[in-house]
């Protein structure tokens, strides 16, 4: 299981992982850090001039080829709410994980997730805006690129 250990507890919140039993009653072990929010290069603080680095909503991705990608949810630099990507080096999900410079989707909207529609379009669904009472679906289409994941515009 992959998860995220808020910034409200930690300040510069984590994604970590842990494996569970084949029932998923309880956990085997103890979690391991995948990475910090700010290792991300488009990650900004949530609160200037203090460590509080959001990690949110992150989804895992085989793509076609193979690699293993994540997404993930914080705030952009020079704007608002986004949805990054990370590519496993490992291919698994102890990583290492390396992240784009570029955010997936950056108009403010995130807790994203991947699926393939009925018709088998790659959609990836999120709500938008990132405000209180105001958050809707966002149903986007996703195409692979070389690996990678792209939103179509």
């Amino acid at each position: 299981m992959v998860y995220c250990h808020e910034w409200t507890e930690i300040g510069n919140g984590t994604i970590r992982a842990i494996r569970m039993r084949d029932d998923w009653t309880a956990r085997q072990g103890e979690s391991i850090l995948l990475f910090h929010a700010s290792e991300a290069p488009w990650v900004r603080s949530y609160a200037e001039g203090q460590d509080a680095y959001v990690t949110d909503g992150p989804f895992l991705y085989r793509t076609q080829g193979g690699k293993l990608l994540m997404i993930w949810s914080s705030f952009q630099k020079g704007g608002n709410y986004a949805v990054g990507m990370a590519v496993s080096e490992s291919g698994t999900a102890p990583g290492p994980w390396r992240h784009s410079d570029e955010v997936l989707y950056g108009q403010d909207g995130g807790h994203a997730m991947i699926f393939r529609d009925f018709s088998g379009q790659l959609r990836l669904a999120l709500h938008q805006p990132n405000s209180d009472r105001l958050e809707r679906t966002q149903l986007l289409n996703l195409r692979e690129a070389n690996d990678w994941l792209v939103v179509e515009r």
